[in-house]
């Protein structure tokens, strides 16, 4: 690995991002892409490898850190074989290392790039605590493999996992110091539970940067962390009880194993409850003759509680877009049935939609600065996405130029809120063209005229959706020409 200094703002950096300090070194051949904050003594990077054509994550430790915190003959081999130990896992929720190196007074540790999800950014919308369990349980399978094979793999902060497209924790930054133990290992993975339970972090480090997007977890007078339950009352006390015993190190509840096992039994709990209701409103459906069971009365209340459940686990899929299989959860059709026969099921309130991607749709020509689409659906309002700059407005032969946003999985959405620099931009929210078929072949579902700063426009697609357009139809009219920009979009709505 051939190092060269770097310095000004790292290549491709984004507009008000962090950039690399002068006289870093890093390897030539990683053009850095986006910084996410860490501890003092480490920098993580998703970077991009421009000899093999790929994106990796890159974590740049500092020397004078890692000799801090190992007395021993030679601490640099040391962390090389603890943190290469870590890939061999066959469970596969650890990044696998490419390649470890010193580079000047940093130590570079590359490995494969996780697509997907900050902690934070899932954390933030509250997931169902069954999708919460789901997301750990198979980082904590792969700790207990780890732990089994004697290796650690340093669960400390919540930027060091990402969260996958299949809605799975994933250790992206892998760097495993000397000082860290496995009992530490399983209160992280506490700790990532109870974030994305509550959106709060637990575990405090000293002298670490805060951790990005997460405020601290609320603490008794005594300093003890609250349990999950207590702050959000719809938690299981079961899965509560399964974070704070990982945080506390509980004799008994004290290894990943454990926790893996305690997981694992709340999900087979669950599923075998859903069977229960599914085989309930199966009966209710198609009574026997004579069954005195199926003439009218008034519902059981065990029957709201499958249903309750079954609206926690059906869908399979959580508010910031994160699709699951959901092969345990009952059909649709299920749930209608069991709905119709109960209360009326309140109100789900809009929650944040978190996009997978983003493309220019423009059919008529080259897409309108195609490589930077992702930068409106990037939760990062001070990048952004513009049409190319016309000499007049939109003429008749082009009628619009916009954005095909996906999602995960299918969404039901609710609205759409656009924060642009460029006020008078006409816009559409259109069902999105198939295959990139002509704009005729969508159908608006809502229209609005932005102002300055962020516009709510409220939007209801005829059905649950996993991608959906916005359509300038109008640019903003400016001094030198017609342009629009659009710094972030944003979606509320649920997961039908």
């Amino acid at each position: 690995m051939t190092a060269m200094p770097v310095s000004g703002n790292p290549p491709h950096s984004r507009p008000g991002g962090d950039q690399l300090a002068p006289g870093m070194l890093v390897a030539a051949r990683y053009r850095l892409l986006g910084r996410f904050a860490g501890p003092d003594w480490v920098q993580w990077w998703h970077a991009h490898d421009v000899e093999l054509c790929r994106d990796v994550s890159l974590s740049l430790v500092d020397s004078a850190h890692l000799h801090a915190t190992d007395s021993g003959a030679d601490p640099l081999a040391r962390f090389f074989r603890n943190t290469t130990g870590t890939s061999f896992s066959h469970e596969g929720r650890i990044a696998q290392v490419y390649d470890i190196a010193a580079v000047g007074d940093r130590i570079a540790v590359v490995a494969e790039w996780t697509p997907g999800w900050r902690v934070a950014d899932l954390a933030r919308t509250v997931p169902r605590p069954l999708d919460a369990a789901r997301t750990v349980r198979y980082l904590a399978a792969a700790t207990a493999d780890a732990h089994h094979h004697g290796a650690r793999i340093a669960l400390d902060h919540p930027n060091r996992v990402r969260i996958s497209w299949e809605g799975i924790a994933v250790l992206a930054f892998p760097a495993t110091l000397a000082d860290g133990s496995r009992a530490d290992d399983v209160a992280g993975l506490g700790a990532l539970l109870y974030a994305l339970l509550l959106g709060t972090w637990p575990l405090s480090s000293p002298g670490a940067t805060p951790a990005v997007g997460l405020p601290a977890a609320a603490r008794r007078g005594d300093g003890s962390v609250v349990a999950p339950h207590r702050v959000r009352p719809a938690i299981p006390r079961t899965l509560s009880d399964v974070a704070m015993n990982a945080l506390t190190l509980e004799p008994g509840a004290d290894t990943a194993q454990s926790v893996v096992d305690a997981l694992d039994r709340i999900l087979s709990e669950a599923r075998a409850r859903a069977g229960s209701a599914f085989a309930d409103a199966a009966a209710r459906a198609h009574p026997k003759p004579g069954d005195r069971a199926a003439r009218p009365a008034a519902p059981l209340p065990t029957v709201s509680g499958a249903l309750a459940l079954i609206v926690a686990l059906g869908a399979g899929a959580w508010a910031i877009g994160t699709s699951f299989t959901a092969s345990d959860a009952p059909p649709a059709a299920v749930a209608d049935s069991i709905r119709s026969q109960t209360a009326p099921v309140p109100e789900v309130f809009p929650a944040p939609l978190v996009p997978s991607s983003a493309a220019v749709y423009s059919p008529l020509r080259f897409p309108d600065n195609g490589a930077t689409a992702s930068l409106a659906v990037d939760n990062d309002p001070t990048t952004s996405w513009s049409t190319d700059r016309y000499p007049q407005q939109l003429p008749a032969s082009k009628s619009g130029v916009g954005l095909i946003v996906s999602f995960p999985g299918p969404v039901d959405l609710r609205e759409v809120r656009i924060d642009s620099p460029t006020p008078g931009t006409t816009v559409e929210i259109r069902t999105a063209p198939v295959a990139w078929a002509n704009i005729d072949r969508t159908e608006v579902i809502a229209s609005a005229t932005l102002g300055a700063g962020v516009t709510q426009i409220v939007a209801r697609p005829p059905a649950p959706t996993d991608r959906v357009l916005v359509w300038i139809s109008g640019l903003s009219p400016g001094e030198t020409g017609y342009q629009s920009r659009l710094s972030e979009i944003g979606f509320l709505g649920s997961t039908p």
